[in-house]
């Protein structure tokens, strides 16, 4: 399982010894808060299976759902202390039942300062996951609430392969940066347009056309 580990190939035999001895295996349920700040420094997730949300606290506190690290993926900012610099009022949570595990940041520190490929990864990582929550702050800035929506439906159905996807309303409001109410009644809307259709914690996008109508 190691060896789908982004840098895992990278690694002197030594250095794998050290990873391998390190780190740790967890399986967290649905909602459960995997780190929040103010914690100890986690460390990198690797997801194996299942999802979590990096979600942003506002001082007022709100919550923004940044980005979204799924099986395969790496969650690097949950080692922000590894980067000097680096701090942000933030949750990881287990948006499903998940399975991950956890490199100590003590030890991702130590293998990025001896391995330069174990640094130039992480940091590529982690660049990638801060261009995605800069996008994400963009659309909230920039977008209208209805193009916002649009836009999470339009890549939602991208990201699952298929139309029809689970999802509370109160997790859509965290996604787009928005409220409960706010969203349920804009997703009413475009029901009521014959956009999408609603089921118990699932949304059916019935027109692609009319999102790209929307967000053009």
């Amino acid at each position: 399982m190691n060896r789908d580990i982004i840098f895992y190939s990278y690694l002197t035999s030594e250095q794998k010894k050290i990873l391998d001895g390190s780190i740790q295996r967890f399986t967290f349920r649905k909602g459960q808060v995997v780190h929040r700040h103010g914690d100890a420094c986690v460390g990198v997730i690797f997801v194996h299976q299942g999802r979590l949300a990096f979600t942003a606290l506002s001082e007022e506190g709100r919550e923004i759902t940044l980005f979204r690290a799924e099986s395969g993926q790496t969650c690097v900012l949950s080692a922000s202390c590894v980067f000097q610099g680096v701090e942000s009022e933030s949750i990881v949570t287990a948006e499903v039942k998940t399975e991950l595990s956890i490199l100590p940041a003590a030890v991702l520190a130590q293998l990025m300062q001896e391995n330069h490929d174990v640094e130039r990864l992480v940091y590529k990582n982690a660049a990638q996951q801060y261009a995605s929550a800069l996008s994400t702050l963009q659309k909230i800035v920039f977008f209208s609430l209805e193009k916002r929506l649009a836009s999470f439906l339009k890549e939602e159905c991208s990201r699952r392969k298929s139309p029809v996807f689970s999802a509370t309303h109160e997790q859509i409001a965290r996604y787009i940066g928005s409220s409960r109410e706010v969203v349920t009644r804009t997703l009413n809307q475009f029901a009521s347009r014959g956009i999408v259709s609603l089921g118990r914690g699932t949304v059916t996008v019935l027109d692609q056309d009319a999102l790209e109508d929307i967000l053009a």
